[in-house]
């Protein structure tokens, strides 16, 4: 219902030879699937550096400029980015907010260009992994119908762009679970442990559950008595890789596999080692499960 208000409002405000918005995204996988949909017709900007972090940022006058020069943000949310909802409200007060991933719990207020949109099945997911829904292709898709009719009601003299790609962005993402359904299955009763909790999304989609996670979440360190628990874990043959990721140090990595066979690889959930663009988000998914079968496959 609310989509509906805000689309109504975007097109009884929007003039009849519109031009293209200027739109921006939070990171990297938004940012593809964002300019999945702008295809050929205009490059949406990146706030964040492939590299960083989403969950805490210390704003670049160059990221703040691209936010500020927005009428359209997409971003995943205000659990996610706490910083990135003061900076828009702050730099970029009249663009159109849109979030793709709702507060877990009770309501939150916004404003009439604000609007949060769910993926069904999410939310009762454990949080952290919650916030990184983008790691399901289901909700990828999802996410292209969102931006796709946003961008509709606000450009209506490219609708028929964004529309036949959004549908080829799907269709591309239908074929690409297929192809990961069939790159993990072999490899579904390996056990491994991942560096941070927030690849929920793949493993239940992809039914292919982490035996653990070093860190619970982004500024949740592991204890001393954590640690010594999986280190035991894969000393006893349970788990055959152990993995990190481009954001965070290996040293863990390191002492957990020390003297075992386990092995080690990088898993990179946002995409930081791939060029930017829309072929960024199918190739992170599909990194994803190359890395994790050939990490898991015994040789």
């Amino acid at each position: 219902m609310f989509l509906r208000f805000l689309l109504l409002t975007l097109l009884l405000s929007t003039p009849a030879a519109a031009q293209v918005p200027r739109v921006a995204a939070d990171i990297g996988p938004v940012h593809s699937l964002v300019a999945r949909v702008m295809d050929g017709v205009e490059v949406p900007a990146l706030i964040l550096p492939p590299a960083a972090s989403p969950h805490g940022h210390a704003l670049r006058p160059s990221e703040a400029r691209t936010i500020e020069s927005a009428e359209v943000v997409f971003w995943i949310g205000p659990e996610l980015e706490p910083w990135l909802a003061d900076a828009i409200a702050a730099l970029a007060p009249d663009a159109y907010s849109v979030t793709l991933v709702p507060p877990a719990h009770g309501h939150m207020e916004h404003g009439e260009h604000h609007e949060h949109h769910e993926e069904e099945g999410h939310h009762d997911a454990h949080d952290h992994a919650r916030l990184h829904a983008w790691l399901d292709p289901q909700t990828g898709k999802a996410w292209l119908d969102v931006i796709c009719e946003v961008l509709v009601a606000l450009d209506p003299e490219n609708a028929v762009i964004y529309e036949a790609n959004a549908e080829a962005g799907r269709a591309e993402l239908d074929s690409l679970t297929l192809r990961i359904e069939e790159i993990v299955a072999p490899v579904r009763d390996r056990g491994f442990v991942v560096f941070h909790d927030g690849f929920g999304a793949f493993e239940e989609r992809f039914d292919i559950p982490a035996a653990g996670a070093i860190q619970a979440g982004e500024a949740a360190p592991p204890s001393a008595a954590d640690v010594v628990a999986l280190r035991e874990r894969v000393v006893a043959g349970d788990v055959v890789c152990v993995f990190s990721e481009p954001q965070y140090s290996a040293g863990l990595v390191r002492t957990l596999i020390e003297g075992t066979p386990a092995r080690t690889a990088v898993l990179d959930p946002l995409g930081a080692l791939i060029p930017t663009g829309k072929d960024l988000y199918p190739a992170l998914l599909r990194n994803l499960a190359r890395t994790l079968a050939s990490c898991l496959t015994e040789e």
